[in-house]
């Protein structure tokens, strides 16, 4: 070839474009929701417990502190509401017995199979403590994707509610890990403390919480591990209560202290370090709904806290100062004594054993 072809094929060579690899089209955004159900704690013992990681979703998100009255302050009874976004005068449970059944959740579907329904292809799970979080989460068609409860072992026998929340705990993180796209949790401890020790012992109620607030502290580890290596996914941590206590314990009357409840919203939507009072246990159905792209159904009384909540941003929070050594009560009976010698345990089996209590 002559230099002068030489020199026209290198041109015309220079003239075709390189091919440029297109940049991979990022990964679509995707909302995941953690909730955190802490079964009968007070807000304000909280804050006088040794409770970092609850302080810190706090301050890295928004808190709530509201009264549930006249709704009934009973486990059953509330859970059904943060499950499925309507009060105990719509779906009908009143107590932790015979309204508590599947019955009510056909007219009102949980959470977990408005989801399943509308986005089968989402990942749905219960990890719980207590049975009766398992019966609800297991209504419903279709239900939720898993239904784990650590409250009772293989035998049928009870299991020291330490070693339940821990086991369920240590689920949740699997399943964090795993990329669940809608987890609840229930953890019991701080409930049974309250009703066996509050009253004659309030630091044991106190080191339950704290005891709690290190479970909830694995679960953010994982959360924040799972988002920091999946940078397309946006997480929600919510954390709420089903009611309060008295100051001697127990609880199911309309006392500042058995209506006291919280919510800590934490996330994309939610502003660090600021409190919004009209955040309610209602709202959890409807903002976890909301936020993975679920369209709420008109018959719900909760709103989406994305949006403000149902209840009032600008009312006093309960009026419930912490409890100190100075109360007394009766450690009488043998489940109180029973706990004075070991807190950590429930008496009988996981399906008898303090269910009237909750």
């Amino acid at each position: 070839m002559s230099r002068t072809l030489r020199i026209l094929a290198a041109a015309a060579l220079a003239a075709v474009p390189f091919a440029v690899a297109a940049p991979a089209p990022a990964a679509p955004i995707v909302n995941k929701v953690v909730v955190i159900g802490i079964d009968g704690t007070l807000w304000s013992e909280v804050v006088a417990a040794d409770a970092p990681n609850l302080d810190r979703l706090a301050a890295e998100g928004t808190l709530a502190r509201t009264s549930i009255a006249p709704h009934t302050t009973m486990s059953c009874v509330s859970w059904a509401t943060a499950l499925t976004g309507v009060w105990d005068d719509k779906h009908g449970i009143r107590d932790n017995g015979s309204t508590c059944n599947a019955g009510p959740f056909a007219q009102y579907p949980t959470v977990f199979t408005q989801v399943e329904r509308a986005r089968p292809a989402l990942s749905t799970a219960s990890i719980g403590t207590w049975d009766t979080i398992g019966m609800i989460a297991r209504t419903g068609s279709p239900r939720a994707d898993r239904v784990t409860v650590t409250q009772i072992d293989p035998t049928g026998a009870g299991v020291c509610e330490t070693t339940a929340d821990a086991n369920a705990t240590a689920q949740v993180v699997s399943a964090i890990a795993e990329g669940t796209d809608l987890l609840f949790t229930h953890l019991d401890q701080v409930d049974i403390v309250g009703h066996t020790l509050r009253g004659i012992w309030p630091q044991a109620y106190r080191d339950a919480i704290a005891r709690a607030d290190g479970l909830v502290g694995k679960i953010t580890a994982a959360v924040d591990a799972r988002a920091a290596s999946h940078s397309n996914e946006r997480w929600t941590i919510l954390v709420t209560t089903d009611h309060g206590h008295k100051p001697d314990g127990g609880h199911g009357g309309q006392s500042a202290y058995e209506t006291a409840s919280f919510v800590i919203a934490r996330g994309p939507g939610f502003a660090a370090g600021t409190e919004n009072n009209g955040y309610t246990l209602a709202d959890i159905t409807p903002t976890v709904l909301d936020l993975l792209d679920v369209s709420a159904p008109a018959n719900l009384d909760g709103r989406s806290m994305l949006t403000g909540g149902s209840g009032n941003p600008a009312a006093p929070a309960p009026n419930t100062p912490p409890v100190e050594s100075g109360i007394t009560g009766s450690s009488s009976g043998s489940a109180q004594a029973a706990m004075v010698a070991n807190p950590l345990c429930i008496l009988g089996s996981g399906s008898a054993s303090g269910s009237s209590e909750r």
